[in-house]
């Protein structure tokens, strides 16, 4: 009998599955020597309220202000954060630099 030089691994998409932008990540090394990465994406704030004007048909108009206590400035909202071990932080590694390197090919040239 001879021995498989290879197997089909199927990829199946969990109920949960979903797609999310990144801005940027924040982590570290937890206790249990596992690394974690926390990606946020960014944004202005919301404000808690906005005061409008109602012109002289009744008709919502202009915005006047954002009511008391709404905050100023950016909000980074973290949306997943992964536990990885070593190597399999190794291997998203290895990953993200084998897709830049093919994108700054297929840009080569194009940003002049």
């Amino acid at each position: 009998m001879s021995k498989k030089n290879s197997i089909v691994i199927h990829n199946i998409k969990n109920s949960n599955f979903r797609q999310i932008h990144v801005d940027g990540a924040h982590g570290g090394i937890t206790p249990s020597g596992f690394i974690n990465l926390n990606f946020y994406s960014q944004r202005g704030v919301i404000p808690k309220g906005t005061e409008f004007a109602i012109d002289e048909s009744g008709k919502i108009s202009e915005a006047i202000r954002d009511i008391e206590g709404s905050k100023s400035g950016i909000v980074r909202e973290f949306e997943l954060g992964v536990y990885m071990d070593i190597n399999t932080c190794t291997n998203l590694k290895d990953f993200l630099e084998k897709k830049i390197e093919e994108y700054n090919k297929l840009t080569e040239g194009k940003n002049k």
